[in-house]
């Protein structure tokens, strides 16, 4: 979608206003938590791009549509904005468009139903950045979910087990289901309280978690070989408590193939000789996905920041 086919809802602008880019199940409940603390609140919809004044912007897209969203953005807003795509969007990806340290990301662990309800994921989420403070209101007060204002350490780790979660289970939740002849993907309830597939979590977790601390990007502590064990088995025990908490899941296929860039791509883009991830492409050849398609699509991603593709709100 263009910018000038973007404008916000005219009833609900206004100074200090909360500001809702996108009405999927995220958006829609972020609105549903100002409604209940009497919080003005706009939802940016299809038409003349117009943004309240001041206030906080939700992004609440796809990952995949995040460029064209920020092509609506005033640049002196870039502060403003609240990323909630959060363990997807890495350092590459945001300092190419100039909001690595400046736009807040949240690292979501919550699940929203259709109507705007919303409930904890087992209290991961976590926020950094200028509005931290104001996402751990909104969400803690609005829509009972826990959530901690952190730094950006902290928020590093938070965002990697997040990434990990919406790398692996879309991809487990089929690949075990078809290695079992299964005619349907299992739910995450299901690979999680399985032996077999509680297995098949920690090791392509272990795998994945070996690459994001190859890369730096879950740092390790000097000569802290306990505090390193700890901060995976954090990450990992999330991952279990997360999936509890929404046991009937299926994490959609095309949306993870839409989005692998962002996902799986990312690890992949940085298999090594001495780091291959077998693992992880077992899975993915057995459900016919091509794991060079994926790290492809990273690439391609952290080349360009032009925007591309669809929106929709």
């Amino acid at each position: 979608m263009s910018p000038a086919r973007c404008r916000a809802d005219a009833s609900s602008s206004g100074a200090d206003t909360v500001t809702i880019v996108g009405r999927g199940r995220v958006g829609t409940t972020i609105g549903k938590m100002c409604e209940s603390l009497g919080v003005r609140h706009a939802f940016v919809t299809r038409g003349m791009a117009s943004f309240p004044p001041s206030g906080p912007i939700y992004v609440a897209t796809h990952a995949s549509d995040l460029d064209d969203v920020l092509a609506l953005v005033p640049t002196d807003r870039a502060r403003d904005l609240v990323l909630l795509q959060g363990g997807l969007l890495r350092d590459d990806f945001l300092e190419r468009r100039g909001l690595a340290g400046v736009a807040t990301q949240v690292a979501l662990y919550m699940s929203a139903s259709a109507d705007g309800t919303a409930r904890d994921g087992g209290g991961g989420t976590c926020a950094c950045g200028p509005r931290a403070r104001d996402v751990r209101e909104l969400l803690t007060r609005g829509g009972n979910v826990r959530c901690a204002a952190v730094t950006e350490d902290d928020f590093r780790a938070a965002s990697v087990g997040k990434l990990l979660w919406t790398s692996a289970f879309w991809l487990l939740c089929r690949s075990i289901a078809a290695e079992r002849g299964m005619p349907r993907p299992m739910t995450v309830g299901e690979v999680v309280d399985s032996e077999h597939g509680a297995v098949a979590v920690r090791t392509l977790a272990r795998e994945l978690l070996d690459c994001a601390e190859a890369s730096g990007e879950l740092r390790r502590a000097a000569d802290d070989d306990e505090k390193n064990d700890a901060t995976r088995e954090a990450i990992t025990r999330a991952m279990f408590e997360y999936s509890r908490s929404i046991p009937s899941s299926v994490p959609s296929l095309e949306m993870a193939l839409k989005e692998g860039g962002f996902r799986n791509g990312w690890f992949l883009a940085r298999r090594t000789a001495s780091s291959p991830q077998r693992t992880h492409e077992t899975h993915l050849r057995r459900i016919g996905v091509d794991p060079d398609v994926l790290a492809t699509a990273h690439l391609e991603l952290t080349r360009s920041s032009t925007p591309g593709g669809r929106i929709d709100v």
